[in-house]
């Protein structure tokens, strides 16, 4: 009985029949928005967030190797910072491995409890396989927090995915043999291939403080 009532009432006054549903183009119109506000939006928040990895592991980094100078400092121990091989994409994704190792010899007048204050080995920031590290060499710091080394260390850190539209090559300069550490752009994007290992330690000529651009304000 209420299947007929609401026909007979759509025949003689359709206007007052309540219609929830969507038309066809309306249907498509929407689906037509949403699929290019996907297509702007997706890419570009992609992107910022390879590109924010590469960043954070850049700040993490620098925050280390200043805690290595205050840690040789502090305790008068000379820390050798050794850059780890680690090859393309040998960590499994969402796993974390560790670019650098660190090893402090400290003075023999230190007692153990004192020499396990500092644990500048637990502040090593950990590196997956959506970022990449090339070191210039491995180095030494003095008990005075010096850098042991011919020249200066430069570290370049870039997104695995720097082909992609990722085009962002961070840099870091630890003077020799002040320690003062600098971060600017690397400027020399030739040495870049798709394969590149997650860590690794490379003589390249291209690896030089000249290719680091530092802004004047740093």
């Amino acid at each position: 009985m209420l299947g007929v009532s609401k026909y007979l009432v759509m025949l003689k006054a359709p206007h007052l029949v309540k219609n929830d549903g969507f038309t066809l183009l309306e249907l498509a119109f929407t689906v037509g928005i949403f699929s290019l506000i996907s297509t702007l939006i997706i890419p570009s928040t992609i992107n910022w967030v390879r590109s924010e990895k590469v960043n954070a592991y850049t700040r993490e980094l620098r925050e280390f190797m200043r805690s290595v100078r205050l840690e040789a400092r502090r305790w008068g121990a000379s820390c050798f910072v050794k850059t780890e091989n680690l090859p393309y994409d040998s960590i499994a994704n969402g796993q974390d491995s560790y670019g650098f190792t660190i090893k402090c010899q400290y003075s023999s007048t230190l007692s153990n409890e004192v020499k396990q204050q500092g644990k500048v080995e637990s502040l090593i920031p950990p590196i997956n396989n959506a970022i990449f590290q090339v070191v210039s060499s491995d180095f030494q710091v003095t008990p005075n927090g010096r850098i042991s080394s011919n020249e200066s260390i430069i570290i370049l850190i870039g997104s695995k995915y720097f082909n992609q539209k990722v085009k962002m090559l961070n840099c870091l300069v630890i003077n020799s043999p002040t320690g003062m550490i600098r971060k600017g752009k690397f400027s020399e994007d030739s040495l870049i291939s798709n394969d590149m290992p997650i860590s690794q330690l490379s003589s390249n000529e291209l690896l030089i403080e000249q290719n680091c651009l530092i802004p004047e304000s740093l």
